[in-house]
């Protein structure tokens, strides 16, 4: 059987976390109840991990621009980087361009998108401009235009372990180390569907 490779965009410019350092990422996540069982350490952890795989995490990304009015001036132009997780539609703005590279990737891999471009671009989008942007304009609201809106997709170790005290799934992002259970949960609940 052959693996179907892809080239997609992905966010994060290097991956901190790697199938070598895995470990250390769990053991920082497994909680303090867990670290404070006697055999529970480092090397514990490190022999235990035998399920885990990298998964790509689908995310929309639109570059939009801010046109605020203020008239007898030229009207005041920002851009903006919106994300809309395209599997729960949790929503925001980032704080920062992401860095977003191409890379080949197995099919396989790939976490299947719930959200459609249109959905993302009438639905999601629009509410990020209305809800988040809108509200630090007090009297008149700006316009909107998207310039480019694309799935990228974001790296992150899918981690299972049932071994002893430890019995839990852990979601590692593969750029940051950080643990994403908070998005796992709204991944499973819908519950930033609109």
């Amino acid at each position: 059987m052959t693996k179907t490779k892809m080239t997609v965009k992905q966010i994060g410019e290097r991956q901190v976390v790697t199938e070598d350092n895995l470990h250390q990422f769990i053991y920082k996540n497994i909680g303090l109840k867990n670290k404070l069982k006697t055999k529970v350490n480092k090397e514990y952890v490190k022999q235990q991990l035998a399920d885990y795989d990298l998964i790509y995490h689908p995310m929309w990304l639109a570059k939009t621009i801010v046109i605020a009015e203020r008239p007898p001036f030229p009207p005041k132009k920002l851009p903006n980087i919106i994300f809309v997780d395209a599997v729960s539609g949790y929503r925001g703005v980032f704080q920062s361009v992401p860095h977003v590279q191409e890379i080949e990737i197995s099919q396989e891999n790939m976490v299947k998108n719930k959200i459609s471009l249109e959905e993302c671009e009438n639905k999601y989008v629009k509410d990020v401009q209305i809800q988040q942007i809108n509200r630090s304009y007090i009297l008149k609201k700006p316009k909107h235009e998207i310039a480019d809106l694309f799935l990228a997709y974001l790296p992150i170790w899918r981690v299972t372990m049932n071994t002893g005290p430890i019995d839990e799934t852990f979601f590692i992002n593969a750029n940051t180390g950080e643990n994403e259970s908070y998005m796992s949960e709204r991944w499973e609940n819908g519950k930033d569907l609109i």
